[in-house]
């Protein structure tokens, strides 16, 4: 199971490496929008559409990444006075819930992109096709699946 976190754990840095790509995206369409319109009387054509697919970029792919590192909210002060019996079982069904979130988001955001292309729908300022930030968006969401799929081995083989 080690070797496997090891290798999800990888992929979600590249995964980072994309939303950091994302972020140079953002930086880059609002200075070149910035200097246009100030000192040249032309801002980028479409800068607020290219700076919001960006954001999409710069975004999912850390999901993962957060997930492992643990720098995601959780509230359990509740549950910490728990017996150990029900804080692993509630682990267990808050796991499965996270599993189940994450495939449908994976799930509809496939088919909103698929649904996307076939339209043809485009921004109406940069003529950026919406349909591959889509795919972006969902297949960012893997990760987080094998994620859960791991915890949720580690909770029935007793690791956790």
């Amino acid at each position: 199971m080690e070797r496997y976190e090891k290798y999800l754990r990888r992929l979600c840095e590249y995964l980072e490496w994309a939303g950091v790509l994302g972020i140079l995206c953002m930086f880059f369409a609002n200075l070149i929008d910035v200097i246009g319109a100030k000192f040249f009387k032309w801002p980028l054509p479409g800068a607020l559409e290219i700076i919001s697919f960006s954001q999409i970029v710069a975004i999912t792919p850390a999901i993962a990444l957060g997930l492992y590192l643990g720098t995601h909210l959780s509230v359990d002060f509740i549950v910490e006075k728990f017996p150990r019996v029900l804080k692993k079982i509630l682990a267990i069904f808050v796991s499965i819930l996270c599993l189940a979130l994450a495939v449908l988001i994976f799930w509809e955001g496939l088919k909103y992109a698929h649904s996307l292309k076939l339209s043809g729908e485009i921004g109406s300022v940069s003529k950026i096709p919406f349909f591959p930030f889509v795919y972006v968006f969902a297949i960012s969401w893997l990760p987080v699946i094998l994620y859960y799929l791991i915890e949720l081995i580690k909770h029935f083989k007793g690791e956790r």
